[in-house]
């Protein structure tokens, strides 16, 4: 049976005013959800469509910082041992550095934040207003040597905490005093985070 025919059926049967009501009732109700349906769904979809305009690969956070820190850590050593050696009455050089922590790295964000207004009105004069901000920060990735890793902006070496230098002619004061200025200098730390030592005579 078509739906015609019940309605048809269905209005012979019910000539009365009451049985109207209840049909138009319905046909409203059923009008009101398809319309309820479509809002949603195209609330849906703005969302998606506003999700989709940063497409960026996320990468974790937990960079590794050892290879780059040793890296720093030793040319800080060599260097440094390499220009105390050559000041004259110094001679023979082994210099230690302690570094407080490791070196640390800032990653690039693609940072796509929007707001959304969106005004419903209702059937019975009512305004309703929804802000929805979204927040998007994803990590910037680049391809290098093969592999994808994060794109760092900036790295922030770690700070020297102490440095112990031991040199053949550090028992002469004044050599001594020489290898401390030079170090301070150089490092650019206060005269107390330096010792220097006399060289063990074999």
């Amino acid at each position: 049976m078509k739906l015609n025919d019940l309605l048809e059926k269905y209005l012979k049967k019910n000539t009365n005013k009451k049985a109207m009501m209840n049909l138009v009732i319905v046909l409203l109700i059923g009008v009101l959800l398809i319309l309820i349906g479509n809002i949603t769904n195209t609330l849906k979809s703005d969302r998606i469509k506003s999700a989709d305009k940063t497409v960026v690969e996320v990468a974790s956070n937990n960079v590794s910082v050892n290879s780059n820190s040793v890296g720093y850590e030793e040319k800080i050593k060599k260097d440094l041992t390499d220009t105390l050696s050559m000041i004259e009455g110094v001679g023979k050089v082994q210099v230690m550095i302690y570094f407080d922590g490791g070196s640390e790295f800032v990653i690039a964000y693609n940072v796509n934040d929007s707001v959304k207004k969106t005004e419903e009105k209702d059937n019975q004069g009512g305004t309703r207003i929804i802000n929805e901000n979204v927040n998007n920060h994803n990590t910037v990735i680049v391809n290098e040597s093969g592999g994808s890793k994060p794109f760092i902006t900036k790295q922030i070496n770690p700070s020297i905490g102490g440095v112990i230098v031991v040199a053949e002619g550090a028992e002469k004061p004044e050599i001594k005093e020489r290898i401390q200025n030079a170090v301070k200098t150089v490092l650019n730390i206060p005269p107390h985070k330096v010792s220097v030592f006399p060289m063990e005579k074999r």
